[in-house]
C-alpha cells in the first residue's frame, strides 16, 4: 500500500462507537490511511472499526494503509527492544502487520537501540515502512552516522505557522515521504483571520482549512488530520478539483512564525 495524498488521525478519540462513524466516513471519502498511536488509547478502537469495515463493504486488508507509533515510555522500558510491543499493536490493531511505524519522539536514551530494531521488523515484514515523528533534520543525520538505518517517512508537526522550510527540503532531498501532522493548527485564529488566506479561499470557494490542505499537497506534504464531524471529512477531501500556483503557495509560507503547538521541550526533553 503507498502512503496516499492524505490521512485520517484518530488522536482524542474515546471508544469505537465514537470512532467508527468517522473511519466508514472517511472510507467512503476517498480516505484508505489511518494513523494511531499508543499513546492515544485508540488501537484497539481503529482495529475493531476497520475490522468493521472491511466486513461490512468487503475490503481487503491491503487496500488499507495503518499507521502506529513506539512511545518513548517503551523505548525506555525494554531498553530500545519494542518488538513485542509492536506485535502487541498489530494484535490490537487485528492485522498481521503495520504498514508505517513511527518511533513517536526522539528521546536521546535507547533511539538507536529503537532504530535498529525497527530495521529488524521491517526486515521481518511485521512492518512495510518505517519512520521518525518529531524530528528535525539534525536527528535524522545522527541516527544515519549511527545506524545506517533510512528512514521511508518523516512525520512532524507543520502547517502554515510553521513550515519547516530547512527540515522538508532535507527530508525530501533524501527522498523520504513526509507527512504533516496538526496541518491546519487546529484553525488558529491567525490563519482564521489572514487576508492572505481569506483572499486565496475567496477566489477558489473553499474554506480556509481546504485551502491550507491544498497548500500541504502543493508542497509536497501528506497531510494527517482528525476530526469528530463526519462533514468536515467530505469537506477536507474536497481538495482535489484546484491547486494552488507558486505565488500563492510563497505568499501562505510567508505566514510563517515557526509557531509550535506541540512544544518539543515538554513533549520530549533533552531533544
Amino acid at each position: 500500500m503507498q502512503i496516499p495524498p492524505i490521512i485520517f488521525g484518530t488522536f482524542q478519540y474515546g471508544s469505537l462507537d465514537e470512532l467508527y462513524p468517522m473511519v466508514r466516513s472517511a472510507y467512503e471519502n476517498g480516505i484508505a490511511g489511518f494513523d494511531t498511536s499508543p499513546s492515544y488509547n485508540t488501537e484497539e478502537f481503529l482495529g475493531s472499526a476497520l475490522s468493521k469495515l472491511c466486513s461490512s463493504a468487503g475490503i481487503q486488508r491491503d487496500r488499507l494503509l495503518i499507521q502506529d507509533k513506539v512511545d518513548g515510555w517503551q523505548m525506555e522500558e525494554s531498553k530500545g527492544r519494542i518488538a513485542n510491543y509492536v506485535k502487541h499493536s498489530i494484535a490490537k490493531l487485528q492485522s498481521k502487520y503495520i504498514d508505517v511505524l513511527f518511533i513517536h519522539w526522539p528521546f536521546p536514551e535507547y533511539l538507536a537501540e529503537t532504530w535498529q530494531a525497527f530495521a529488524e521488523l521491517k526486515k521481518a515484514g511485521w512492518v512495510k515502512k518505517i519512520g521518525l515523528s518529531n524530528v528535525r533534520h539534525r536527528h535524522v543525520e545522527n541516527l544515519l552516522k549511527e545506524t545506517g538505518v533510512m528512514p521511508d517517512v518523516i512525520q512532524i508537526e507543520r502547517h502554515p505557522l510553521r513550515i519547516c522550510k530547512e527540515d522538508v527540503e532535507y527530508f525530501k532531498k533524501k527522498g523520504f515521504i513526509v507527512e504533516a501532522y496538526s496541518p491546519v493548527c487546529r484553525m488558529d485564529e491567525r490563519l482564521v483571520e489572514s487576508e492572505v488566506l481569506n483572499k486565496i479561499a475567496h477566489k477558489y470557494n473553499k474554506t480556509i482549512g481546504q485551502v491550507i490542505l491544498r497548500w500541504h499537497i502543493d508542497t509536497g506534504v501528506v497531510p494527517v488530520f482528525m476530526t469528530k464531524k463526519e462533514s468536515r471529512v467530505a469537506e477536507n477531501v474536497n481538495i482535489f478539483d484546484f491547486s494552488l500556483p507558486i505565488e500563492e503557495v510563497e505568499k501562505i509560507s510567508s505566514l510563517d512564525i515557526n509557531y509550535k503547538i506541540f512544544v518539543e521541550s515538554v513533549c520530549c526533553p533533552g531533544i
